[in-house]
């Protein structure tokens, strides 16, 4: 299973607080559990009709990963990113892309510069 990760920078970590109130205000959030869970403690859940993405807080508070790279998966990486004071890096769980999400305002956008930041093969 692909993931998309959250980061804000090396050794830096997401205000838990902070970001449990983001994402209570955010349409079709479901779910918010926080506790101790294998790898994580906060856990919530993000639909938007059919789409259907799991997105998790790091222990240690360095990393958030959300499952899938599915249009769901983009979505709530960008609303969270538009609502969080500080600019968000993401990368896929493969490393083929890495972006700042911070000037990016939509989802054709994202997707756009995932397709240019794409490492490319060439034969």
């Amino acid at each position: 299973m692909q993931l998309l990760i959250l980061f804000i920078g090396k050794n830096e970590q997401f205000d838990q607080n902070k970001l449990v109130d983001i994402v209570k205000n955010i349409p079709g959030i479901e779910n918010i559990r926080e506790g101790e869970f294998v790898g994580s403690i906060l856990e919530f859940e993000f639909r938007e009709g059919e789409d259907f993405t799991t997105v998790r807080l790091s222990g240690d508070r360095e990393t958030i990963s959300i499952s899938e790279l599915g249009d769901a998966s983009l979505k709530i990486a960008l609303s969270i990113q538009k609502r969080y004071p500080q600019p968000i890096i993401t990368v896929d769980s493969d490393y083929c892309f890495e972006l700042v999400l911070d000037k990016i305002n939509s989802l054709e956008q994202v997707r756009q510069k995932i397709l240019e930041s794409s490492y490319q093969t060439v034969s």
